[in-house]
């Protein structure tokens, strides 16, 4: 059997990455059922599981763009196949489920439909918003040629230079703000390198391309293991310091105002993840349930609000019966598990594989 990590030119560990993600993307669009669970009177053990669990599944979308990053980002294409290939694809998409998601919201909310507040929507925002995502995405796409050559040019001490300082102006700075009373940093000190589409694809690159397979050893494991046990707690103390009421909360303000400490916990992951791998052979079924339900992941991601809407009985029988908190994980798991078999149907359209 070959190696896990590399079975044939598959990645096994990028795919069980890519189903840790669309599982913590799905738990926090749970809201008050699982996501903002901490937000509410409870005890005190179980807030901070609460927010534990509400900063670790932070690091869904930032894995993303690291997978991207390892795999793509010293990839030889010219710019024509970059453009016909990938952006164009990902334009497709954006513009054929913000139609889907469109005519849903028209049945299940009453939105009226009108092709011109459709088209501002498209332009000015997102349907959903949830699909901020893509176009994120496409424009890291769009910057990929100029990523490529930075990412080639830059030294190891360049790499740890990059991460070292956003964890201190995005982590450190932001947390000494708060101590001082000041609401954020001033906005002129804006350092571009720190923007998602950049520092999160380098950084997968980094730890896939530039990091030798030797230094994923025990050693490293308990390093990253203890670093993000510190950060965890670092991070829960300080959401539990600044007890930001629920009438205060959006979906995007987990009380994670030192949210730069989260490339700590996706460097984390993203190591512990391929040190599974690394060393040994997954069996074949194991190896085959994972390429599987990750080929999967971008179509679920697409609907799983849908799904969600749903499944909702779901959730609050299960609810009911064990309790919110993990109740609500074997909905999110459910959730994915049938959004997976969907789209792995769709995908047998023919067609429509490419796309999804």
């Amino acid at each position: 059997m070959k190696n896990a990590i590399n079975s044939g030119n598959r990645k096994i560990h990028m795919d069980l990455l890519r189903i840790i993600a669309i599982l913590f993307v799905i738990y926090t669009h749970t809201e008050e059922n699982g996501y903002y669970l901490y937000a509410f009177d409870c005890p005190i053990y179980l807030k901070v599981i609460y927010i534990a669990t509400s900063l670790l599944v932070a690091v869904a979308v930032p894995i993303f763009f690291m997978i991207s990053g390892a795999l793509l980002i010293d990839k030889e294409e010219s710019l024509k196949d970059l453009y016909l290939k990938r952006v164009l694809r990902m334009v497709i998409v954006l513009l054929l489920f913000s139609v889907i998601q469109y005519v849903y919201q028209h049945f299940m909310f009453g939105e009226q439909l009108s092709v011109k507040v459709f088209i501002q929507s498209i332009i000015g925002s997102s349907i959903p918003p949830k699909y901020w995502f893509l176009y994120a995405y496409i424009a890291y796409l769009c910057g990929l040629p100029l990523l490529r050559k930075l990412a080639k040019a830059m030294t190891d001490k360049d790499y740890k230079y990059l991460f070292v300082l956003f964890l201190i102006v995005e982590g450190v700075l932001a947390a000494v703000a708060f101590f001082v009373g000041v609401d954020e940093i001033n906005g002129f000190f804006a350092i571009p390198f720190f923007n998602r589409v950049i520092i999160y694809p380098l950084l997968g690159y980094y730890l896939e391309k530039k990091v030798p397979q030797e230094k994923y050893n025990k050693k490293g494991l308990g390093i990253w293991i203890l670093a993000m046990i510190a950060v965890l707690v670092f991070m829960v103390a300080m959401t539990l310091v600044r007890n930001l009421p629920y009438e205060e909360f959006t979906i995007y303000d987990k009380g994670l105002f030192t949210s730069g400490f989260t490339i700590v916990l996706c460097a984390g992951v993203y190591y512990i993840i391929k040190m599974l791998f690394i060393k040994g052979n997954a069996p074949k079924a194991l190896s085959n349930v994972l390429v599987t339900l990750s080929s999967t992941v971008f179509g679920v991601f697409l609907i799983e609000n849908i799904i969600r809407d749903t499944l909702m009985p779901v959730y609050y029988a299960i609810a009911s019966v064990i309790g919110k908190y993990l109740g609500c994980w074997v909905y999110v798991i459910f959730t994915f598990l049938v959004g997976a078999v969907i789209i792995f149907i769709i995908k047998l359209i023919p067609g429509v594989k490419k796309f999804l």
